[in-house]
């Protein structure tokens, strides 16, 4: 036919494999390149943010509180420094009254120290000058640790005319993470505040953040940027030196209440702890108060401090009874430390939901109770509840840590992420005697 000629056959174009070699292995190349950049990524958000100041990098560390240290108290420390006598003999009686033994030689030091007092001492009303002078040096140098925390909220009034309404209270300087000075205060100073802010022992102030809210205790932590402090504030400021209130012997301590004890910035109040024993049960942990003979306001915020300026209570207005509503009372800092060092690192306040106390010696051994933290209640609907734990329980194991008392129990707690799975070991009173049990429980937040 005529029209043959037309006729052609469309061959595919035949598949270049050099050009996708080549891209192939540029997308192997980005997809390198891609995950360098996210694991690098990922690795500097678990190292902590990272911040300039200056022409300086600076990362975000964790905050740590050391644990109490054995041995002597905070008080008998000092009154080995200030009372004179044989060297060798007060080594050997201010020893913490482990046995019966040392609790004699720290009756008998007790003793020398009150002759030492009445008899060689004659006081004058000079004495007591130069005597309260000292101790209010004690107080100042303690007081740099000490901040001013103030929120601020913006109304406007029946002529459109715009105020300002402020609440403040006393703040402890807790660490610095590198980026931040960490302060510890009571939320109701920052509650429905749209501002915050700090001043520091010198007047200078600085705009502060909220980083953690502890819904137990009330206390809270704020934080203020360090390039916003200058170089002569941070000369001039402290961190707090946390003490030891775990002692027994600690009633009777001398004790000076800085901050806000009497409901005015920067005012002192001298006394003596009364009480150490009263214990309040909160959801998770279980907290010792200090009482003292302080009579401070109602709106009292602040610590109390020994003579050595180290900080034994957090001041707390929530537990005053009726007939002592303006004693001065403040959370145990042996009890706090790890709190405070959750609420410094901006970490979750891990839930399990649990009322609990101490097994005491006296039951283990007369009774034949484990030893552990007994539970005497649990939340409904809480994370315990739902494992199947109850009243009666005994909690002696959490995983592989060892629970002698509720605050193991609450120390093994905060080392847990918020769904972490725990195996939860207890032994339950059944059919007259103890059955070791074992639930698998879900932890979450609040």
């Amino acid at each position: 036919m005529a029209s043959d000629f037309i006729k052609e056959k469309i061959k595919e174009k035949p598949v270049n494999k050099k050009k996708l070699l080549a891209r192939f292995l540029n997308t192997v190349f980005l997809a390198a390149v891609f995950g360098v950049v996210a694991a690098f990524c990922y690795y500097f958000t678990l190292q902590g943010i990272r911040t300039v100041r200056g022409n300086e990098l600076v990362n975000v560390n964790e905050i740590n509180i050391p644990a109490d240290d054995e041995g002597i108290s905070d008080n008998s420390a000092k009154e080995q420094q200030t009372v004179s006598g044989d060297s060798k003999e007060k080594e050997e009686t201010v020893q913490a009254a482990d046995d019966e033994n040392n609790e004699r030689k720290a009756d008998s030091y007790s003793r020398t120290v009150i002759n030492n007092i009445t008899n060689k001492m004659e006081m004058t009303p000079e004495s007591y000058e130069k005597l309260y002078a000292a101790l209010h040096e004690s107080a100042v140098d303690a007081e740099r640790a000490l901040v001013t925390v103030t929120g601020s909220v913006s109304n406007k009034d029946w002529f459109d005319n715009t105020y300002e309404n402020s609440s403040n209270g006393a703040g402890l300087i807790i660490d610095e993470n590198g980026r931040e000075l960490m302060i510890l205060t009571d939320k109701a100073v920052t509650e429905g505040a749209e501002t915050v802010s700090v001043t520091f022992c010198d007047g200078e102030s600085a705009d502060a953040r909220i980083v953690k809210v502890d819904s137990n205790t009330g206390l809270e932590t704020v934080g203020v940027e360090l390039t916003d402090i200058s170089d002569e504030t941070m000369e001039k400021i402290a961190t707090a030196k946390l003490g030891n209130s775990s002692y027994a012997s600690l009633v009777g301590t001398p004790v000076i209440a800085i901050g806000n004890p009497l409901g005015i910035k920067g005012s002192e109040a001298f006394g003596l702890i009364t009480s150490n024993m009263n214990e309040e049960q909160m959801t998770d942990l279980n907290t010792h108060l200090l009482t003292t003979d302080i009579y401070g306001s109602s709106n009292a915020s602040g610590v109390i401090i020994n003579y050595s300026g180290n900080v034994l209570g957090i001041i707390t207005n929530r537990y005053s009874e009726a007939d002592t509503e303006n004693m001065i009372t403040a959370y145990a800092i042996s009890d706090m430390k790890n709190l405070i060092e959750r609420l410094a690192n901006g970490r979750d306040e891990i839930y399990m939901g649990i009322y609990g106390i101490d097994v005491t010696d006296e039951a283990v051994k007369d009774y034949g109770v484990p030893k552990g933290a007994y539970v005497t209640g649990t939340i409904a609907g809480s994370p315990a509840m739902a494992a199947g734990i109850q009243s009666g329980d005994i909690i002696i194991k959490m995983d592989d840590k060892e629970i002698l008392n509720f605050g193991d129990y609450t120390r093994a707690l905060g080392e847990l992420k918020p769904e972490d799975e725990v195996n939860v070991t207890v032994e339950r009173y059944s059919k007259g005697e103890y059955q070791e049990m074992v639930f698998e429980v879900e932890v979450s937040v609040i």
